[in-house]
């Protein structure tokens, strides 16, 4: 896999965003402290012990270390309640035919992790999914479980122009949820392998 201007791609489908439109989405994990998620379930729904890193954790620490940085959110976090203009750490990736049929995600959306370090300590950890007409942004708690969902429709149906509404969490919206987390949990092998930002 190639570099350009805007991603960094490796095996399994990660990409490291820059400026692609993409870098404007989020699903938020709220955790207690920037790497540590103790006592959380990790992907196979197991407790962690106090102390040991879960996988999500090692996924938020991993994309400060990897991801772009000072990417903007936009209106996600203003929906999402954690803030307003807020900036985050980054990868992403473009969901190819072999990852959608793996992961049951559309094929050709982009989704991406987002961390957003807060100053008092802890973090806010982003994913999210979409296309050019619509996309979904997923804050979890602590526990790593979903608390609150946010959509967003592409008034231009471009990609851009984005409209974002909070809406209620359905068993819909719930799997896919999952399947997005799952997706990025089974990343952290690929997203080791990159090179480390060089600020």
């Amino acid at each position: 896999m190639g570099f350009d201007v805007s991603f960094f791609r490796r095996p399994g489908g990660v990409k490291a965003c820059a400026f692609a439109r993409a870098c404007t989405f989020a699903l938020v994990a709220a955790t207690a402290a920037p790497p540590s998620l103790a006592g959380a379930q990790d992907a196979a729904g197991q407790k962690s012990a106090p102390g040991e890193t879960t996988p999500l954790a090692q996924l938020a620490q991993l994309t400060i270390k990897k991801g772009f940085k000072e990417i903007s959110l936009g209106d996600v976090c203003d929906r999402l309640h954690i803030g307003i203009a807020c900036k985050a750490y980054q990868l992403n990736a473009r969901i190819d035919a072999a990852e959608s049929e793996k992961f049951g995600l559309p094929a050709g959306w982009q989704t991406s992790v987002n961390v957003l370090p807060q100053l008092r300590g802890g973090a806010n950890v982003v994913i999210t999914e979409h296309d050019d007409h619509i996309g979904y942004g997923y804050l979890i708690g602590q526990d790593e479980s979903l608390r609150a969902v946010t959509v967003g429709l592409s008034s231009s149906g471009n990609g851009k122009n984005w409209r974002w509404k909070l809406v209620s969490v359905t068993d819909d919206i719930a799997q896919k949820f999952a399947r997005e987390k799952a997706y990025w949990l089974a990343q952290i092998k690929d997203i080791q392998a990159l090179p480390d930002r060089k600020d």
